[in-house]
């Protein structure tokens, strides 16, 4: 009997510890959980603060949704992308917001002169030639023509790959009709040469067979207007200006902000974009084709450096055998950025003001040793 009551007794006992231990188990969880909750808010706002300053703590847009342009109400956004069944998507024209403003052909803005030099310098490419992350004056295109007196239409359209600033720069030709073309484009431009979506945006695509291209999806599947679609990351955590930073830091960006499908084989971003080189040739205007390069660039690893160079000098020395000019920017860049830092020359991914005016300024000196641009009139302005 007595030890049946002492069994009785022990087992409410163990009961209780397990009990006591499973609580302070699920207290020190929750005290964890509360605490890696606070510090995120705390640096979510911190980020905020030095990001975007004072008025981002109580306006908190998708980000993701921004750099996208899928908003509807913002007119920065807007003025991103409008449908082009030809390429795809362009710039909207008479676009105006706080930092970007376009003219009635979609072209962005340059400072404001009375008189500039005719016939202008045509700029096509990506966001590095529109000049993503700084204001309209603040843009190469803008800085070369402040240094020339020539006028410089800025044709550049965030989100390009090689192949639709070929297609862009054979439409615009005949109409804007250049002194000469600089065609500027990124190691990544010629990797999305052989998507059909990009940045969740269908476009057209070239695919090579026995050294020929074919085109493909034109005309470009979408309608104006149209809502683009956020990959799941992003609808969730696109608010969130840490998320946002982290993502553009280690280059996340495939996935979260947009979703991507390949219309060529990979790896045949080169050949497509070689072949698509005399066309640029017949165009009868000078073409210098213009190597630039984001962040991400110089602080990558050796590896991924070399076989962004490896694809660069490839296409460079396509360009030259067409009869274009190539101009890669990495080699007299690369001083710059052992003098003064990366963080000087770029903002989250693009050039800062300061990277646009050196850009601008070895753009100016390649085209003077070409004769493009005479250096007297460049010295006068």
């Amino acid at each position: 009997m007595s030890v049946d009551r002492e069994a009785a007794t022990a087992a409410p006992k163990g009961e209780r510890k397990l009990r006591s231990r499973s609580s302070g188990k699920a207290a020190t969880i929750a005290l964890m959980a509360g605490s890696i909750l606070v510090s995120l808010l705390l640096l979510e706002l911190g980020c905020r603060l030095l990001l975007s300053g004072p008025g981002s703590l109580t306006h908190w847009p998708n980000l993701a949704r921004e750099r996208m342009g899928t908003g509807p109400d913002v007119a920065s956004i807007r003025c991103q992308y409008a449908f082009d069944p030809e390429i795809g998507w362009t710039s909207p024209p008479g676009c105006v917001s706080r930092t970007y403003n376009a003219d009635a052909d979609g072209f962005r803005r340059t400072s404001a002169r009375s008189v500039l030099a005719e016939p202008p310098v045509l700029v096509t490419g990506s966001s590095f030639a529109k000049g993503d992350e700084v204001n309209d004056d603040e843009t190469w295109p803008a800085e070369l023509q402040a240094l020339t007196g020539r006028k410089v239409v800025n044709a550049g359209v965030s989100g390009y790959a090689f192949d639709q600033t070929a297609l862009s720069t054979e439409r615009l030709v005949p109409k804007v009709k250049p002194l000469f073309v600089v065609m500027s484009f990124t190691p990544g431009d010629i990797r999305r040469s052989e998507l059909k979506v990009a940045w969740s945006r269908e476009k057209p695509y070239f695919t090579e067979t026995g050294g020929k291209l074919a085109l493909h999806n034109v005309p470009v599947p979408g309608q104006p207007n149209a809502p683009v679609p956020l990959p799941e990351p992003a609808r969730w955590l696109g608010r969130f200006a840490l998320a946002d930073l982290i993502v553009q830091r280690l280059g996340l960006q495939r996935g979260w902000y947009f979703d991507e499908v390949r219309g060529a084989p990979a790896g045949s971003g080169e050949a497509i974009v070689c072949l698509l080189m005399p066309r640029l040739a017949a165009l009868g205007v000078p073409v210098v084709v213009m190597a630039q390069y984001s962040r991400e660039y110089w602080t990558q690893s050796a590896a991924r450096r070399d076989a962004d160079r490896r694809s660069i000098d490839k296409v460079m020395g396509c360009a030259s055998g067409a009869g274009l000019i190539p101009f890669d920017l990495a080699r007299p860049m690369q001083s710059v950025v052992d003098a003064k830092g990366v963080d000087a020359l770029y903002r989250s991914d693009h050039h800062s003001a300061e990277g646009n005016r050196i850009v601008a300024g070895l753009v100016l000196r390649e085209l003077e040793r070409l004769k493009l641009v005479s250096k007297t009139d460049a010295r006068q302005n």
